[in-house]
């Protein structure tokens, strides 16, 4: 609701902190927040199921002003130097250039120096979405200028209707209290669950067969 206040108010902050634990849809809320920002028929008649280009290159991580950036395997200062660089071109097919950064606490200090003043003053065309499971090894100087959104761990009661979801479609069969074990190990994590899913359902295959 904020997010979407804000976006309604034409006052989007410069960047956008996610924070929680691994599978509890960090980087898929980036993606739906750039989606927001930069959908062709505007938030209020945003695509759901016949994607605009813009929506419909986000999905595909294929949009040229939507750029997603790992940072546990780009962490130095020269990525970010080259993300810097990109960032005084403006977008090219959309309303906003977005640069999306997963697990932003692994950039080295020096990359961290590199995008503050980039975060400080940036062009009022580009915003930053950035995820972490670790935010208490982000720098203060970058998380006072993020919107936070801490994400909570998933209860078992959703994570059990949205693997019998899952069971159903892959029409698995699977009891109730199976579910429940399986939602109570992920701990919360829905990519877990799924995975734990995944196992549980390829194990029964075998033995049926």
């Amino acid at each position: 609701e904020t997010i979407i206040n804000s976006i309604k108010a034409n006052k989007v902050p410069n960047a956008y902190l996610f924070t929680g634990i691994r599978g509890v849809g960090k980087t898929t809320i980036a993606r739906i927040v750039a989606k927001s920002l930069n959908c062709s028929n505007g938030l209020d008649k945003i695509c759901k199921n016949n994607l605009c280009d813009n929506c419909e290159g986000i999905t595909n991580s294929s949009h040229i002003d939507v750029l997603e950036m790992d940072a546990a395997s780009k962490t130095g200062v020269d990525d970010v130097r080259d993300l810097i660089e990109f960032s005084r071109y403006g977008p090219t097919t959309s309303k906003y250039k977005i640069f999306i950064i997963d697990e932003v606490h692994m950039l080295s200090k020096q990359a961290f120096n590199g995008l503050l003043k980039t975060l400080e003053e940036p062009p009022p065309s580009l915003k930053f979405i950035l995820a972490t499971t670790e935010v208490r090894k982000i720098p203060v100087t970058i998380l006072s200028r993020c919107q936070r959104f801490d994400l909570k761990r998933v209860s078992n009661e959703m994570l059990c209707q949205h693997l019998r979801k899952i069971s159903n479609i892959e029409k698995g069969k699977i009891s109730d209290d199976a579910l429940n074990l399986i939602a109570k190990s992920s701990e919360g994590s829905v990519r877990d669950s799924i995975s734990l899913l995944d196992r549980a359902l390829i194990s029964q295959s075998l033995q049926d067969s």
